[in-house]
């Protein structure tokens, strides 16, 4: 295998989002791009993979989505999002869960439930497809930052205490339980 792993920074407002793959079959998955979508199919192209899945952490106000767009554009591509927490969305979604999991070529995408910042957000776990125990990587979208974690008061004063709850589960009984 050869990984295809490319981060793409929006400028200006702090967000991340990632093309993975396995170039010997490829395939790639897009996360939490951008709406200015050109830029994953250059890399791509570039890279001699096709994407067939974009994945979505969460979709709220602060952050700004590009699936739809991106899906336009493909012809097989499917937008994968979080079916926890209540989530409900305006436009068609493959509905994800906790656990459920992704192959491309050798790598392996482990869907997992991480709440706090919004009820239904989920992280990324990376692995080798042949070694699935035992990640090498994960995308936490906004539940995780460089020496911070994602804000729960985005939602509204009433859910604010419900989230950070969350938030505080999250962090000490999944991430702080990863492997380094």
């Amino acid at each position: 295998m050869s990984l295809v792993f490319k981060t793409i920074q929006t400028q200006g407002i702090a967000e991340l989002s990632y093309l993975v793959g396995d170039d010997d079959e490829g395939v790639a998955a897009v996360f939490d791009p951008r709406p200015d979508c050109e830029i994953y199919i250059d890399m791509a192209r570039e890279a001699g993979v096709a994407i067939t899945h974009i994945f979505e952490t969460h979709i709220h106000a602060d952050l700004v989505s590009g699936s739809r767009e991106l899906c336009a554009r493909l012809e097989s591509a499917k937008i994968f999002a979080s079916h926890e927490g209540g989530a409900e969305y305006k436009f068609e979604v493959e509905k994800i869960k906790d656990g459920d999991r992704f192959t491309f070529g050798e790598v392996l995408i482990t869907a997992r439930h991480t709440p706090g910042h919004t009820p239904e957000h989920v992280a990324y776990l990376l692995a080798d497809a042949e070694v699935p125990d035992e990640p090498w990587g994960i995308l936490t979208g906004d539940s995780l930052f460089v020496s911070s974690a994602g804000r729960p008061d985005l939602l509204g004063e009433k859910r604010t205490k419900q989230l950070a709850e969350q938030q505080f589960h999250t962090l000490r009984d999944f991430y702080l339980k990863l492997p380094d």
